[in-house]
């Protein structure tokens, strides 16, 4: 393990700068913390390239048996409390973050469902989503222009480590969703007028489930693409549903579905 004692060390910088989206985008990069996450990534399919510890976190490092799950090129570096404070973005680190190769990915055709997120602001709702799309086994995580960055810091801790199990995709000006309509995936948007009951539709097959803006819902771009309205019944006087709550509602009907296969 390397040591670095100088915040104004080269590799510190550069590190520091993924902090920024407009960094993490053109590095192609972004920065996860705490000890949990970092064994995730270091056991998924993502590249870590580099791994900081901070001094007073040598104990965890040992009993988490960090060393002995490295992937090959991965690189170490001890640096001090000081210095590791400037690459964290949390107010009680855990004392160790990792620098993270974003990977790209390409859709799959086949049987099965994918969220489509739209213009969704709240980072720790979009961090929901993609955790209970990783337990629900979604194909993937389609992102429009507008919605919150995937690597921010507080979506990241949100995710729990599902943003290593599951694909995300930009889709900035809807030619993915418009991609997968052609291979016969079906857009379900939720909608309180003129739609029909959630629990009602066939959701066995080839779906992406659209959700929405926290205040506004589903743009009137996606609204447009649309093959089947749905609404959640809600029997309660409550006038709407979180998003991160709603998508969850939703993807676990098509779980339900699929495991019973009972659907009208």
């Amino acid at each position: 393990m390397d040591i670095i004692q100088s915040k104004d060390n080269n590799i510190i910088k550069e590190v520091k700068k993924l902090k920024e989206k407009k960094h993490r985008i053109e590095k192609k990069q972004f920065l996860i913390e705490g000890f949990r996450f970092v064994e995730e990534a270091l056991k998924s399919k993502f590249e870590v390239p580099m791994i900081f510890l901070s001094e007073g976190a040598l104990k965890q490092w040992k009993d988490f048996n960090i060393e002995e799950k490295l992937q090959a090129k991965t690189k170490t570096f001890m640096v001090n409390d000081t210095i590791f404070k400037q690459l964290s973005a949390t107010e009680t680190p855990q004392g160790i973050a990792a620098v993270v190769n974003n990977r790209s990915l390409k859709m799959v055709d086949k049987e099965g469902f994918y969220i489509l997120v739209d213009k969704l602001q709240d980072p720790g709702n979009l961090g929901t989503i993609i955790r209970s799309a990783h337990a629900a086994g979604a194909l993937g995580i389609l992102l429009t222009k507008g919605t919150v960055d995937v690597y921010n810091e507080k979506t990241l801790r949100s995710t729990m480590g599902s943003i290593f199990n599951v694909p995300i995709f930009e889709d900035s000006n809807l030619s993915k969703i418009k991609e997968l309509k052609s291979k016969g995936f079906k857009l379900v948007v939720s909608s309180l007028d003129e739609a029909q009951n959630f629990y009602e539709v066939n959701l066995t097959e080839k779906v992406v489930i659209a959700v929405g803006n926290e205040g506004a819902g589903v743009s009137k771009e996606v609204y447009e693409l649309e093959d089947v309205k749905v609404k959640i019944p809600m029997p309660g006087e409550a006038e709407s549903l979180n998003a991160a709550v709603a998508a969850s509602i939703m993807m676990f009907e098509i779980v339900r579905q699929k495991l019973t296969m009972q659907y009208p």
